[in-house]
Protein backbone atom coordinates (compact mmCIF):
# COMPACT_ATOMS: atom_id res chain seq x y z
CA UNK A 1 0.00 0.00 0.00
CA UNK A 2 1.54 3.51 -0.94
CA UNK A 3 1.45 6.41 1.14
CA UNK A 4 -1.73 8.21 -0.79
CA UNK A 5 -3.45 4.99 -0.41
CA UNK A 6 -2.76 4.76 3.52
CA UNK A 7 -2.54 8.52 3.86
CA UNK A 8 -6.47 8.30 2.17
CA UNK A 9 -7.36 5.24 4.17
CA UNK A 10 -6.43 6.89 8.29
CA UNK A 11 -7.93 10.43 6.92
CA UNK A 12 -11.65 8.50 5.86
CA UNK A 13 -11.12 6.13 9.42
CA UNK A 14 -10.45 8.63 11.70
CA UNK A 15 -12.56 11.91 9.88
CA UNK A 16 -15.71 9.11 10.20
CA UNK A 17 -15.07 9.66 14.12
CA UNK A 18 -15.50 12.71 13.47
CA UNK A 19 -18.99 13.56 11.77
CA UNK A 20 -21.90 14.73 13.99
CA UNK A 21 -25.43 15.36 13.40
CA UNK A 22 -26.20 18.83 13.19
CA UNK A 23 -29.73 20.64 13.98
CA UNK A 24 -30.80 23.49 11.71
CA UNK A 25 -30.30 27.08 12.87
CA UNK A 26 -32.96 28.84 14.75
CA UNK A 27 -34.27 32.42 13.43
CA UNK A 28 -34.59 35.26 15.75
CA UNK A 29 -36.70 38.25 16.37
CA UNK A 30 -35.44 41.80 16.98
CA UNK A 31 -36.08 43.13 19.82
CA UNK A 32 -36.40 41.84 23.34
CA UNK A 33 -38.61 38.82 23.55
CA UNK A 34 -39.44 36.67 26.88
CA UNK A 35 -40.39 32.94 26.35
CA UNK A 36 -40.94 29.94 29.21
CA UNK A 37 -37.36 29.89 28.95
CA UNK A 38 -35.21 32.74 28.34
CA UNK A 39 -35.44 36.34 27.18
CA UNK A 40 -33.89 37.78 23.80
CA UNK A 41 -32.73 40.88 23.71
CA UNK A 42 -31.17 42.38 20.14
CA UNK A 43 -28.69 44.40 20.40
CA UNK A 44 -29.02 47.36 18.32
CA UNK A 45 -25.64 47.37 15.92
CA UNK A 46 -22.72 45.07 16.78
CA UNK A 47 -20.69 48.77 17.73
CA UNK A 48 -18.86 47.96 20.83
CA UNK A 49 -21.25 50.49 22.82
CA UNK A 50 -24.27 49.02 21.18
CA UNK A 51 -23.05 45.63 22.64
CA UNK A 52 -22.08 46.66 26.41
CA UNK A 53 -25.70 48.25 26.67
CA UNK A 54 -27.15 45.00 25.49
CA UNK A 55 -25.11 42.99 27.69
CA UNK A 56 -25.47 45.35 30.86
CA UNK A 57 -29.27 45.09 30.54
CA UNK A 58 -29.84 41.30 30.07
CA UNK A 59 -31.72 39.56 32.95
CA UNK A 60 -30.21 36.34 34.45
CA UNK A 61 -30.30 33.29 31.89
CA UNK A 62 -30.89 35.64 28.78
CA UNK A 63 -29.59 35.60 25.28
CA UNK A 64 -28.20 38.82 23.74
CA UNK A 65 -28.19 38.48 19.72
CA UNK A 66 -26.13 40.83 17.79
CA UNK A 67 -26.89 40.99 14.44
CA UNK A 68 -24.45 40.86 10.66
CA UNK A 69 -22.47 43.63 10.56
CA UNK A 70 -18.35 44.44 10.37
CA UNK A 71 -17.89 46.35 13.05
CA UNK A 72 -14.74 48.14 14.83
CA UNK A 73 -14.09 48.64 18.28
CA UNK A 74 -11.10 50.12 18.15
CA UNK A 75 -9.11 50.00 21.13
CA UNK A 76 -12.76 48.93 23.21
CA UNK A 77 -13.27 46.42 25.27
CA UNK A 78 -16.82 44.72 25.97
CA UNK A 79 -16.43 43.27 29.04
CA UNK A 80 -19.52 41.08 31.18
CA UNK A 81 -19.12 40.59 35.10
CA UNK A 82 -22.54 40.23 36.54
CA UNK A 83 -23.78 37.72 38.67
CA UNK A 84 -25.75 35.62 35.94
CA UNK A 85 -25.40 33.67 32.94
CA UNK A 86 -25.72 34.70 29.41
CA UNK A 87 -25.60 33.72 25.82
CA UNK A 88 -23.53 36.29 23.40
CA UNK A 89 -25.15 34.87 20.19
CA UNK A 90 -24.32 36.48 16.79
CA UNK A 91 -25.52 36.23 13.01
CA UNK A 92 -22.89 33.44 12.22
CA UNK A 93 -19.21 33.29 11.21
CA UNK A 94 -18.46 35.86 8.33
CA UNK A 95 -21.69 37.72 9.40
CA UNK A 96 -21.08 39.42 12.24
CA UNK A 97 -17.46 40.95 12.48
CA UNK A 98 -15.46 41.77 15.07
CA UNK A 99 -12.44 44.19 14.71
CA UNK A 100 -10.07 46.59 16.62
CA UNK A 101 -8.11 48.36 14.19
CA UNK A 102 -6.23 50.25 17.36
CA UNK A 103 -6.29 47.77 19.80
CA UNK A 104 -3.55 48.02 22.41
CA UNK A 105 -0.91 45.20 23.16
CA UNK A 106 -2.33 42.83 25.77
CA UNK A 107 -5.80 43.71 25.38
CA UNK A 108 -8.83 41.90 24.39
CA UNK A 109 -11.90 42.11 22.53
CA UNK A 110 -14.21 40.64 24.86
CA UNK A 111 -13.82 39.65 28.51
CA UNK A 112 -15.89 37.43 30.68
CA UNK A 113 -15.18 38.29 34.34
CA UNK A 114 -16.18 34.67 36.14
CA UNK A 115 -15.28 35.55 39.74
CA UNK A 116 -18.63 36.91 39.40
CA UNK A 117 -20.63 35.88 36.09
CA UNK A 118 -22.20 31.99 36.10
CA UNK A 119 -22.37 30.42 33.12
CA UNK A 120 -21.05 31.42 29.96
CA UNK A 121 -22.16 30.70 26.31
CA UNK A 122 -20.48 32.56 22.90
CA UNK A 123 -21.47 31.70 19.12
CA UNK A 124 -21.78 32.91 15.99
CA UNK A 125 -19.17 35.56 15.56
CA UNK A 126 -15.89 36.56 13.47
CA UNK A 127 -13.26 38.27 15.63
CA UNK A 128 -10.46 39.49 13.56
CA UNK A 129 -7.13 40.64 15.11
CA UNK A 130 -4.61 43.04 14.04
CA UNK A 131 -2.09 40.42 12.68
CA UNK A 132 0.82 42.73 13.36
CA UNK A 133 3.77 42.81 16.21
CA UNK A 134 0.65 44.31 18.91
CA UNK A 135 0.05 41.40 21.18
CA UNK A 136 -3.78 41.67 20.89
CA UNK A 137 -6.34 39.45 22.27
CA UNK A 138 -9.80 37.59 20.93
CA UNK A 139 -11.77 36.14 24.12
CA UNK A 140 -10.34 36.30 27.67
CA UNK A 141 -12.26 34.10 30.04
CA UNK A 142 -10.96 35.16 33.84
CA UNK A 143 -10.89 33.86 37.02
CA UNK A 144 -11.99 30.08 36.67
CA UNK A 145 -15.00 30.03 34.07
CA UNK A 146 -17.41 26.72 34.90
CA UNK A 147 -19.35 24.89 31.89
CA UNK A 148 -19.04 27.93 29.59
CA UNK A 149 -19.91 26.82 25.72
CA UNK A 150 -17.23 28.34 22.92
CA UNK A 151 -18.78 27.54 19.14
CA UNK A 152 -19.57 28.43 15.95
CA UNK A 153 -16.79 31.22 15.88
CA UNK A 154 -13.74 32.50 14.42
CA UNK A 155 -10.87 33.59 15.45
CA UNK A 156 -8.16 35.31 12.86
CA UNK A 157 -4.67 36.80 12.86
CA UNK A 158 -4.56 37.52 16.71
CA UNK A 159 -0.76 37.93 17.97
CA UNK A 160 -1.99 37.36 21.51
CA UNK A 161 -3.83 34.54 21.94
CA UNK A 162 -7.52 34.10 20.15
CA UNK A 163 -9.29 32.94 23.46
CA UNK A 164 -7.65 32.70 26.59
CA UNK A 165 -8.81 30.59 29.54
CA UNK A 166 -7.41 31.67 32.89
CA UNK A 167 -8.04 30.47 36.63
CA UNK A 168 -8.35 32.61 39.25
CA UNK A 169 -4.51 32.99 40.26
CA UNK A 170 -3.57 31.12 43.91
CA UNK A 171 -7.19 29.75 44.27
CA UNK A 172 -9.03 26.77 45.71
CA UNK A 173 -10.77 24.75 43.28
CA UNK A 174 -13.31 24.53 41.38
CA UNK A 175 -11.20 25.76 38.29
CA UNK A 176 -11.78 26.30 34.51
CA UNK A 177 -13.83 23.73 32.64
CA UNK A 178 -16.34 24.17 29.66
CA UNK A 179 -15.97 23.23 25.75
CA UNK A 180 -14.68 24.86 22.70
CA UNK A 181 -16.06 23.39 19.63
CA UNK A 182 -17.32 23.60 15.97
CA UNK A 183 -14.55 26.74 15.82
CA UNK A 184 -11.96 27.95 13.23
CA UNK A 185 -8.72 29.20 14.61
CA UNK A 186 -6.24 30.96 11.81
CA UNK A 187 -2.92 33.03 11.53
CA UNK A 188 -2.14 33.28 15.09
CA UNK A 189 1.62 34.38 15.17
CA UNK A 190 3.46 37.93 14.93
CA UNK A 191 4.36 38.39 11.16
CA UNK A 192 7.70 39.49 11.78
CA UNK A 193 8.98 36.84 14.07
CA UNK A 194 6.58 33.92 13.14
CA UNK A 195 8.21 31.41 15.91
CA UNK A 196 8.92 34.01 18.86
CA UNK A 197 6.21 35.10 21.00
CA UNK A 198 2.92 34.38 22.07
CA UNK A 199 0.13 33.33 18.71
CA UNK A 200 -2.27 30.99 20.54
CA UNK A 201 -5.31 30.57 19.32
CA UNK A 202 -6.36 28.46 22.55
CA UNK A 203 -4.24 28.88 25.88
CA UNK A 204 -5.42 27.35 29.38
CA UNK A 205 -3.64 28.77 32.52
CA UNK A 206 -4.31 26.95 35.57
CA UNK A 207 -4.61 28.54 39.42
CA UNK A 208 -0.64 27.99 40.08
CA UNK A 209 -1.45 25.18 42.39
CA UNK A 210 -0.10 21.82 42.81
CA UNK A 211 -2.73 19.38 41.52
CA UNK A 212 -3.04 15.75 41.63
CA UNK A 213 -3.38 14.54 37.87
CA UNK A 214 -6.79 13.41 37.42
CA UNK A 215 -7.24 12.55 33.63
CA UNK A 216 -10.73 11.67 32.12
CA UNK A 217 -13.15 14.14 34.13
CA UNK A 218 -14.99 16.79 33.42
CA UNK A 219 -12.47 18.87 34.95
CA UNK A 220 -10.74 19.88 32.21
CA UNK A 221 -10.94 22.95 29.41
CA UNK A 222 -12.13 20.43 26.31
CA UNK A 223 -11.35 21.83 22.65
CA UNK A 224 -13.03 19.62 20.17
CA UNK A 225 -14.23 19.28 16.62
CA UNK A 226 -12.38 22.70 15.12
CA UNK A 227 -10.03 23.73 12.52
CA UNK A 228 -6.75 24.98 13.00
CA UNK A 229 -4.76 26.51 10.65
CA UNK A 230 -1.34 28.35 10.37
CA UNK A 231 -0.66 29.07 14.16
CA UNK A 232 2.24 29.58 16.13
CA UNK A 233 0.58 27.05 18.63
CA UNK A 234 -2.87 25.75 18.08
CA UNK A 235 -2.94 25.04 22.05
CA UNK A 236 -0.68 25.67 24.89
CA UNK A 237 -1.06 25.99 27.98
CA UNK A 238 0.65 26.61 31.84
CA UNK A 239 0.64 27.39 35.21
CA UNK A 240 -1.10 24.06 36.52
CA UNK A 241 -3.18 24.06 33.25
CA UNK A 242 -5.63 20.79 32.19
CA UNK A 243 -6.75 20.22 28.31
CA UNK A 244 -7.89 18.02 26.73
CA UNK A 245 -7.82 18.09 22.83
CA UNK A 246 -9.72 15.69 20.43
CA UNK A 247 -11.34 15.35 17.31
CA UNK A 248 -9.65 18.29 15.95
CA UNK A 249 -8.17 19.39 12.12
CA UNK A 250 -4.62 21.20 13.10
CA UNK A 251 -2.55 22.48 9.98
CA UNK A 252 0.91 24.15 10.08
CA UNK A 253 2.66 25.50 7.22
CA UNK A 254 5.91 26.18 6.11
CA UNK A 255 5.50 29.39 7.72
CA UNK A 256 4.91 28.62 11.07
CA UNK A 257 6.02 24.89 11.36
CA UNK A 258 9.04 25.07 13.78
CA UNK A 259 7.19 25.61 16.59
CA UNK A 260 4.28 22.57 17.68
CA UNK A 261 1.02 22.36 17.13
CA UNK A 262 0.35 21.24 20.37
CA UNK A 263 2.10 22.45 23.40
CA UNK A 264 2.68 22.72 27.20
CA UNK A 265 4.72 24.44 28.99
CA UNK A 266 7.04 22.94 31.98
CA UNK A 267 8.09 25.28 34.66
CA UNK A 268 9.68 28.52 33.36
CA UNK A 269 12.98 30.27 35.28
CA UNK A 270 10.96 32.17 37.89
CA UNK A 271 7.71 30.28 37.90
CA UNK A 272 6.16 28.27 40.32
CA UNK A 273 4.46 26.02 38.05
CA UNK A 274 4.29 24.32 34.74
CA UNK A 275 1.30 22.60 33.33
CA UNK A 276 -0.45 19.82 34.81
CA UNK A 277 -2.08 17.72 32.54
CA UNK A 278 -2.92 17.12 28.98
CA UNK A 279 -4.94 14.52 27.34
CA UNK A 280 -4.86 14.74 22.83
CA UNK A 281 -6.32 12.02 20.87
CA UNK A 282 -8.13 11.91 17.67
CA UNK A 283 -6.93 14.13 16.14
CA UNK A 284 -5.57 14.74 13.00
CA UNK A 285 -2.42 16.68 12.24
CA UNK A 286 -0.84 17.96 8.61
CA UNK A 287 2.01 19.61 7.86
CA UNK A 288 0.87 21.39 4.69
CA UNK A 289 3.91 22.76 3.43
CA UNK A 290 7.19 22.28 1.33
CA UNK A 291 10.37 22.39 3.71
CA UNK A 292 11.95 19.63 5.23
CA UNK A 293 10.03 19.23 8.52
CA UNK A 294 7.48 20.42 10.96
CA UNK A 295 6.99 20.39 14.59
CA UNK A 296 3.56 18.22 15.71
CA UNK A 297 2.80 17.51 19.30
CA UNK A 298 5.48 18.92 21.71
CA UNK A 299 5.54 18.60 25.65
CA UNK A 300 7.84 20.38 27.72
CA UNK A 301 5.93 19.49 31.02
CA UNK A 302 2.61 18.00 32.64
CA UNK A 303 1.47 14.15 32.16
CA UNK A 304 -1.16 12.84 30.18
CA UNK A 305 -2.09 10.70 27.03
CA UNK A 306 -1.24 11.03 23.49
CA UNK A 307 -3.28 8.13 21.59
CA UNK A 308 -5.17 7.57 17.91
CA UNK A 309 -3.88 10.94 16.38
CA UNK A 310 -3.33 11.09 12.55
CA UNK A 311 0.12 12.98 11.68
CA UNK A 312 0.13 13.36 7.81
CA UNK A 313 1.39 15.75 5.52
CA UNK A 314 0.68 17.54 2.02
CA UNK A 315 3.37 19.08 0.19
CA UNK A 316 6.75 18.33 -0.94
CA UNK A 317 8.10 17.66 2.52
CA UNK A 318 11.06 15.62 2.44
CA UNK A 319 9.80 14.21 5.98
CA UNK A 320 6.57 15.98 7.05
CA UNK A 321 5.88 16.16 10.80
CA UNK A 322 8.79 15.09 12.71
CA UNK A 323 8.26 12.92 15.00
CA UNK A 324 4.93 11.47 16.55
CA UNK A 325 5.40 13.09 19.98
CA UNK A 326 7.89 15.34 21.41
CA UNK A 327 8.88 15.25 25.03
CA UNK A 328 11.65 17.84 26.49
CA UNK A 329 12.23 20.19 29.52
CA UNK A 330 11.49 23.53 30.32
CA UNK A 331 14.53 24.98 32.27
CA UNK A 332 16.88 25.64 29.63
CA UNK A 333 17.67 23.14 26.56
CA UNK A 334 19.30 19.57 27.30
CA UNK A 335 22.96 18.80 26.78
CA UNK A 336 23.53 17.75 23.14
CA UNK A 337 24.02 14.48 22.23
CA UNK A 338 26.55 11.71 24.27
CA UNK A 339 26.72 8.47 25.46
CA UNK A 340 26.07 8.17 27.61
CA UNK A 341 23.60 10.88 28.60
CA UNK A 342 24.08 13.11 30.75
CA UNK A 343 21.61 16.23 32.35
CA UNK A 344 21.61 19.91 32.57
CA UNK A 345 24.16 20.77 35.74
CA UNK A 346 22.27 21.72 38.92
CA UNK A 347 19.21 20.08 37.29
CA UNK A 348 18.19 16.49 38.63
CA UNK A 349 15.31 14.44 37.70
CA UNK A 350 13.04 14.90 37.88
CA UNK A 351 13.15 18.49 36.58
CA UNK A 352 10.41 20.72 38.34
CA UNK A 353 7.32 19.37 36.75
CA UNK A 354 8.77 17.46 33.78
CA UNK A 355 6.61 15.29 32.55
CA UNK A 356 7.10 11.49 34.39
CA UNK A 357 3.46 10.21 33.23
CA UNK A 358 3.30 10.45 30.04
CA UNK A 359 1.30 7.11 27.96
CA UNK A 360 1.61 7.36 23.96
CA UNK A 361 0.02 4.62 21.97
CA UNK A 362 -2.18 4.05 18.56
CA UNK A 363 -0.79 6.89 16.76
CA UNK A 364 -0.46 6.56 12.70
CA UNK A 365 2.13 8.52 11.39
CA UNK A 366 2.18 9.08 7.81
CA UNK A 367 5.85 10.19 6.53
CA UNK A 368 7.34 11.91 3.47
CA UNK A 369 9.98 9.82 4.63
CA UNK A 370 11.56 8.75 7.52
CA UNK A 371 15.13 9.04 7.95
CA UNK A 372 17.10 6.12 9.36
CA UNK A 373 18.43 8.06 12.93
CA UNK A 374 14.47 8.77 13.41
CA UNK A 375 12.48 7.77 16.91
CA UNK A 376 8.54 7.86 16.39
CA UNK A 377 9.23 9.88 20.32
CA UNK A 378 11.80 12.12 19.88
CA UNK A 379 13.74 12.70 23.30
CA UNK A 380 16.69 13.58 21.40
CA UNK A 381 17.50 15.10 18.03
CA UNK A 382 20.99 13.07 18.22
CA UNK A 383 22.83 16.29 17.45
CA UNK A 384 22.77 19.69 19.59
CA UNK A 385 19.58 18.48 22.40
CA UNK A 386 19.99 15.17 24.48
CA UNK A 387 16.95 14.85 26.91
CA UNK A 388 17.65 10.96 27.12
CA UNK A 389 19.04 11.79 30.87
CA UNK A 390 15.48 13.05 32.51
CA UNK A 391 12.89 10.89 29.79
CA UNK A 392 13.10 6.53 29.66
CA UNK A 393 10.77 4.56 28.58
CA UNK A 394 9.16 3.03 31.14
CA UNK A 395 9.86 5.24 33.70
CA UNK A 396 8.86 8.76 32.70
CA UNK A 397 6.85 7.55 29.62
CA UNK A 398 5.28 4.64 28.40
CA UNK A 399 4.00 2.96 24.77
CA UNK A 400 1.34 1.52 25.52
CA UNK A 401 -2.23 2.49 26.63
CA UNK A 402 -2.96 3.26 30.28
CA UNK A 403 -4.01 1.07 32.37
CA UNK A 404 -7.87 2.10 33.96
CA UNK A 405 -7.87 4.59 31.61
CA UNK A 406 -11.15 6.31 30.06
CA UNK A 407 -11.60 9.46 27.95
CA UNK A 408 -14.47 11.39 29.09
CA UNK A 409 -18.04 11.39 27.07
CA UNK A 410 -17.58 12.67 23.75
CA UNK A 411 -19.13 14.95 22.45
CA UNK A 412 -18.99 17.10 25.78
CA UNK A 413 -22.29 16.73 27.51
CA UNK A 414 -21.85 20.43 27.26
CA UNK A 415 -22.86 20.16 24.02
CA UNK A 416 -26.44 18.10 24.13
CA UNK A 417 -29.67 19.27 23.99
CA UNK A 418 -30.80 19.80 27.61
CA UNK A 419 -28.27 21.27 29.65
CA UNK A 420 -29.03 23.04 33.05
CA UNK A 421 -28.41 26.21 31.31
CA UNK A 422 -28.42 26.65 27.68
CA UNK A 423 -30.66 25.27 24.77
CA UNK A 424 -28.08 23.84 22.30
CA UNK A 425 -29.88 25.75 19.82
CA UNK A 426 -27.01 26.99 17.33
CA UNK A 427 -25.67 23.45 16.23
CA UNK A 428 -25.55 24.08 12.41
CA UNK A 429 -22.93 24.75 9.88
CA UNK A 430 -24.13 27.85 8.87
CA UNK A 431 -21.44 30.17 8.36
CA UNK A 432 -18.60 27.84 8.65
CA UNK A 433 -16.25 28.43 5.80
CA UNK A 434 -15.92 26.53 2.92
CA UNK A 435 -12.91 24.70 4.12
CA UNK A 436 -13.81 23.78 7.39
CA UNK A 437 -17.16 22.37 6.10
CA UNK A 438 -14.94 20.15 3.46
CA UNK A 439 -12.40 18.62 6.23
CA UNK A 440 -15.67 18.17 8.17
CA UNK A 441 -17.00 16.18 5.54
Amino acid sequence: MNNQTRRLTSVTALMATLAATLAAPTCWAAGTVTTSARSVLAASSCQASAVQQALDAAPDNAIVDVPAGNCDWGNTTVSYDQDKSIWLRGAGIGNTIIRRSSAAGDSYALIFDCNEVKQIELSGFTFQGRHSSVMDGGLFLSDSCRDFKIHHMRFDGFTMSGIEVRDKNNSNPPYSRGVIYQSEFENHFNPNSPSTGEGYPVVVYGSHRALPLELGTAEAVYIEDNFFKANRHSIASNYGSRYVVRHNDLVTTDTTRTTSMIDAHGRQPGSDRGSRSWEVYQNHLTFAGDDYQADGISMRGGDGVIWGNLLDFEGDTEIGIAYTARLTIEDGECPSYANPPSGIPGVSHPAPDQTVDAWIWGNTHIWASQPADHDEIRVTNYADEDCRFYFQEGRDYHLSAKPGYTPYTYPHPLRGGDDVIFANAFESTAGISPEFAARRN
